[in-house]
């Protein structure tokens, strides 16, 4: 999947959460975020906290790898 904008690292979050059989208040408690946070995070929300949005990759078990841009 290619993330190149806070909706799709939302759209992303919230595929692995989903393929994980969680809900959104499951990730938020480990987390130890409101489940708010989840839900506007995973609408794209553009003010979340990036240490924040590492730690959703870290729960679920994802990496984020950049590469450059094709031409």
């Amino acid at each position: 999947m290619r993330v190149d904008t806070a909706l799709a690292l939302g759209d992303l979050v919230h595929e692995r959460r989903t393929r994980l059989g969680w809900s959104q208040a499951e990730l938020a408690e480990r987390m130890g975020v409101s489940r708010r946070w989840v839900n506007e995070f995973e609408g794209g929300k553009g003010t979340a906290q990036l240490r924040l949005a590492f730690d959703a990759l870290t729960v679920l078990g994802l990496v984020l790898e950049a590469h450059e841009r094709d031409r």
